[in-house]
């Protein structure tokens, strides 16, 4: 049973259209990165799928259970973090997170328990009885993380979660999205970084003016432009000049050697040839698939 099926979800204000005709399946188990620019229409779809926003129209089933009649069913079983953190600055981490559990129905010992496990895996266990005010927004954005865990959601949804954080919140919150979904949970994230989504999606949605433009598995996506990259890295010599090699694109040099990158489309097979011919000293052939970028600029016409 897929864990989130839409079909043709439209969201209209006044004459604008949101989303257009959104049809998609996300299946039980995956990490589903939903990826565009601002105003591509991404947070608007996680509202509707989390049930804080009705769709002007079309149907959703979020768990097998049809969002029109069953949100409040819904919501039991689904967590949403999204980047405007939702603390009060005055009570402590402990304080906070107990208030919100009480409000999804999770019993104070079971709660705390929990609350302090988690507070140990985004490393704050030792600011649990510090006032949230004093906290960095990175800080707080790892405990407004483990707020949409307390009730252990089937599903977790992820609004743009690491915008604007410190590297080491923006690894530890990484590393929580990979180890929560190893562990069965369902998770949709939403990002404009498409780098971000090539670290830690299984599968990718590209969103464009509330279109979905593309959907599908992280190697799909990438292999649909059927134009690898490949980087010839050789010992650097003064005596050659290499864009004159047919496909050349671009050349970095670094202590003593050169990466030489090539046009998309250009093989291995079509470039290694005259590499040999002019003698070079080869240390290292890389081929790489097309980036998520290189998909979306191809897609839209426009950089992300």
């Amino acid at each position: 049973m897929a864990a989130i099926v839409t079909s043709n979800l439209v969201k209209k204000y006044g004459s604008f259209e949101a989303l257009k005709n959104i049809s998609l399946s996300i299946g039980n188990g995956d990490l589903y990165c939903l990826l565009g620019p601002n105003g591509a229409g991404k947070s608007t779809l996680i509202r509707i799928l989390t049930g804080l926003m009705k769709p002007t129209s079309g149907n959703v089933r979020v768990s097998g259970m049809d969002l029109s009649s069953e949100v409040r069913e819904i919501r039991q079983k689904v967590g949403l973090v999204s980047e405007r953190v939702i603390l009060y600055d005055r009570l402590t981490p402990v304080e906070n997170l107990l208030f919100f559990a009480s409000m999804l129905g999770v019993g104070r010992k079971a709660a705390l328990k929990r609350i302090y496990d988690l507070l140990e895996k985004v490393d704050m266990l030792d600011w649990k009885n510090k006032p949230v005010r004093i906290f960095s927004t990175g800080m707080k954005q790892r405990v407004n993380f483990i707020r949409a865990l307390l009730h252990d959601p089937e599903i977790l949804f992820l609004d743009e979660p690491t915008l604007g954080l410190d590297p080491h919140s923006t690894r530890t919150i990484r590393n929580m999205v990979r180890e929560l979904n190893e562990s069965g949970i369902t998770i949709i994230l939403t990002t404009h970084v498409m780098g971000e989504a090539e670290n830690i999606a299984k599968s990718v949605g590209i969103m464009h003016r509330g279109e979905l433009i593309s959907s599908g598995k992280l190697e799909d996506i990438q292999g649909s432009l059927k134009k690898d990259r490949v980087t010839v890295t050789v010992k650097d010599s003064s005596v050659f000049s290499f864009e004159k090699i047919e496909g050349y694109q671009s050349e970095t040099r670094v202590d003593g050697v050169v990466k030489i990158d090539f046009q998309p489309g250009w093989t291995i097979e079509n470039i290694l040839p005259a590499v040999l011919r002019m003698k070079l000293e080869v240390i290292d052939i890389e081929q790489k698939k097309p980036s998520l970028e290189d998909v979306f600029v191809k897609l839209t016409g426009e950089s992300s």
